[in-house]
């Protein structure tokens, strides 16, 4: 449906206008794309590859990249770069320049440097990633719609205006990308003259584009990436940005060496005029963005270029001559990449491949380099089939930090980066021992329904009714074992090859204080905007530092709420804090924390947070340190802010809860026994050569354990006798009863004791 006449005479209001109604018969359709594509990888099958990566959201249209690259079927874990000719429809000219490079490296595949790229690089273009806006602007409907298709109002008909702004339906796919998509613009927001052409979408990463993108990037995290933008109103063309440094006073941890990069690039590129190059500059704005995206979940140095001038759509002649000269930006970043090209000043980057100090096996582990590492950050992982990682730095000396659960942490200080070419480093983790910690929670001698958390180093939640085990490592962990009702335990647990079952007692809490948000906010001291909601809360009532948690605390603010009345802490029992918490707030700057004070005027803090945790969390907060004392507690955000886009959506509290009680942890002491025969699932698996089977007896008894094939013939017996109650564990090498090394394939573990069995399926693959 369109509103011609109305939608005329706003812009008319407004002086919006289009450049024109018809778009230059220069530029590729869709489906000329997608030939092309083919086409290519006819004719070179060996080092160009279609790739299908997902499809759109609201056509079906399949979404395309393409591989260059030797052996392109094979992942060789060389270093990826990626570029992107096109989120924005309108946007063609980046279009025009992925296909272009796509072409001439392939003509020119025996030819220096093109040669050295495809052997030595992985190279993957995605002409358009929205294909579905692409079609509604070579179709001429509206060479000014910039979104894709989605059907906002749910009619059925695809409501769109051919001018700028008032399109109803679709979402900017450069605003649906998860890190600060709250940042973008909401459905239909009015305002400027561009009214409701950047909405963000209905949640991020909704658009099937953004999840191929996110599937295609988890799969292969890319080093380099571009991604190819024009600007409508001029103001941005003929510029670089890199991530970031949000209002110029945010940069990201990397931000010098992304300019260094950025610079590089735009420092090829001759602008249209002919009298200087594009310039380089930090992404000043958190908006949900694709390049600070990529560097979020990848630490891929990623650029959007804004090509062309406010001429986004030149006729033939011109559009070809800023495809030639925004192809110099392109071969020089490929030449960055290589591990040594006397075309760039510098190749600089630390690779290698993490590997088990055991086995030689190659893992896929995190990469911190500490002085350049952020706690919002994604884990930089190594590639899983051959432990390969590769980390663009600048010349320099680095601490590196090398983690993966189930080994031991390595840490490597002096890691010198050489300038000139790659700097290859390998590490080697060792591991920690599996094992099985098996336990109980009780009240006097009642078993207790509840939750076991354990930090590993991610909480696991474990739903228990009175016993629990959970397979693991040695070493220590931070663990929360709670029921409601009863007082919480909060401690750590050393475990260990010999360490003998943990039982947790709870006593029943104590109700000091509570508040549900049920019955208003009577009794309680705000300061600030706070408000009571339901659309987003534990249960129930919630209270909220800014609606709803989609709006946003004020800049500079110092907001707190808190019980007027005074907590006596009892001096006999512990005491513990307990409230549901969502937090959302700018990590390292803004943070939310539970203060107390003896007077009211002097508060000390007992707990603190900030960041993206936004789904609710029982925090537990330890009172004990006031026991016998009167005190008053309150709950308080502050803001350190100079802009309001750098304001988050803040604080949401439910549940607010003071208990006393107590609570213990012993190690086999009047333990209840394990409670039946348990076969736990082996570990690894899949493995290659070894794994560790466990297994717990309630008591001393004859045992059989053995590996069959899945034809139920017996391949190898493990165990066979008598055995004491208890927890045991076991390594089958991969090996029959002969010595002789079995195939890949699927087993079957059967453990026997009386007329009690329980099985498990391993997985061996070589």
């Amino acid at each position: 449906m369109r509103w011609i006449m109305i939608l005329g005479l706003l812009a008319f209001a407004f002086g919006i206008y289009a450049q024109g109604t018809t778009l230059p018969d220069c530029y590729y359709t869709y489906d000329e794309i997608s030939q092309l594509l083919t086409d290519y990888q006819t004719q070179h099958p060996d080092i160009a590859k279609k790739v299908q990566i997902g499809h759109t959201q609201q056509d079906n249209l399949p979404l395309y990249a393409f591989r260059i690259s030797d052996n392109v079927n094979v992942d060789e874990s060389e270093p990826a770069l990626l570029f992107v000719g096109q989120v924005h429809a309108e946007e063609v000219l980046g279009v025009q320049t992925t296909m272009s490079n796509i072409a001439e490296i392939l003509a020119n595949r025996y030819q220096l440097p093109y040669s050295q790229w495809i052997n030595q690089l992985d190279m993957w273009f995605i002409p358009t990633l929205n294909p579905e806006g692409h079609n509604v602007v070579t179709a001429n409907l509206d060479i000014s719609y910039r979104k894709n298709k989605r059907d906002m109002n749910s009619n059925g008909v695809f409501d769109y205006s051919p001018l700028t702004g008032y399109d109803l339906d679709g979402v900017d796919p450069n605003r649906n990308f998860s890190f600060n998509w709250v940042h973008g613009d909401t459905l239909w927001q009015p305002g400027g003259l561009e009214v409701f052409d950047y909405y963000r979408g209905p949640a991020p990463m909704s658009e099937s584009e953004t999840q191929a993108l996110q599937a295609l990037t988890d799969q292969y995290p890319f080093v380099y990436a571009i991604c190819w933008h024009s600007s409508r109103t001029g103001n941005l063309s003929e510029k670089t940005y890199y991530p970031f440094n949000w209002k110029e006073v945010r940069p990201s941890p990397d931000m010098t060496f992304a300019q260094a990069i950025a610079s590089g690039v735009a420092g090829q590129i001759v602008n249209e005029a002919h009298t200087g190059t594009y310039d380089a500059f930090p992404n000043l704005s958190r908006k949900g963005a694709f390049h600070d995206w990529m560097y979020q979940q990848y630490g891929t140095i990623g650029m959007l270029i804004e090509c062309g001038t406010r001429n986004i759509q030149p006729t033939d002649s011109l559009m070809q001559d800023t495809v030639n000269r925004c192809s110099n930006g392109v071969r020089w970043l490929l030449n960055r990449a290589l591990p040594y090209s006397s075309a760039v000043p510098s190749s600089s980057m630390l690779t290698g491949t993490i590997r088990d100090a055991a086995t030689n096996a190659p893992l896929q582990a995190e990469i911190i380099i500490q002085e350049r590492h952020a706690p919002w950050f994604r884990p930089r992982l190594s590639n899983p089939q051959t432990g390969k990682y590769w980390k663009p730095l600048p010349t320099g000396s680095y601490t590196v930090q090398v983690r993966k659960r189930g080994y031991y942490d390595t840490v490597v200080p002096n890691v010198v980066v050489n300038n000139g070419s790659w700097t290859i480093h390998d590490f080697t983790l060792q591991p920690r021992q599996p094992v099985v910690m098996t336990g109980s929670v009780y009240s006097g001698d009642q078993p207790l329904n509840g939750t076991v958390r354990i930090y590993d180093p991610d909480p696991v939640s474990l739903q228990v009714n009175g016993d629990f085990s959970y397979a693991t490592y040695e070493g220590q962990y931070q663990i929360e074992v709670s029921a409601e009702g009863y007082y919480p335990f909060l401690g750590s647990v050393t475990v260990s090859h010999d360490m003998g079952r943990q039982h947790f007692q709870l006593s029943p809490a104590n109700l000091i204080f509570s508040e549900d948000w049920e019955s208003g906010t009577d009794g309680w001291a705000i300061q600030g905007p706070w408000v009571l909601e339901t659309e987003l809360a534990a249960a129930g009532h919630a209270i909220t530092d800014s609606w709803g948690g989609w709006g946003f605390y004020a800049m500079n603010c110092d907001v707190w709420i808190r019980p007027q009345q005074m907590f006596q802490i009892p001096a006999s029992d512990q005491a513990m804090l307990t409230f549901d918490s969502h937090v959302y707030t700018e990590y390292g700057y803004d943070f939310v924390s539970v203060e107390a004070s003896y007077d009211g005027d002097v508060w000390n803090m007992l707990w603190q947070k900030s960041g993206q945790h936004d789904y609710f969390n029982r925090e537990n907060v330890n009172l004990s340190c006031y026991a016998g004392q009167n005190i008053y507690l309150r709950f308080h955000l502050t803001d350190q802010s100079i802009d309001d886009e750098l304001t988050d959506p803040g604080w949401t509290l439910d549940n607010i809860k003071i208990i006393s009680g107590f609570s213990t942890a012993v190690e086999d002491a009047g333990l209840p026994p394990v409670p039946e025969l348990a076969l736990y699932p082996n570990f690894p698996n899949p493995f290659n050569p070894e794994t560790t089977l466990r297994f717990a007896l309630p008591k001393a008894a004859e045992v059989r354990l053995d590996i069959y094939n899945v034809k139920g013939q017996l391949v190898k017996t493990l165990a066979e006798g008598q055995m004491e109650a208890g927890n045991h564990q076991l390594v089958w090498n991969g090996k029959d009863a002969n010595g002789m090394e079995v195939g890949s394939g699927i087993y079957l573990c059967r453990l026997v004791s009386g007329n009690l069995s329980r099985s498990v399926k391993l997985a061996l693959v070589k």
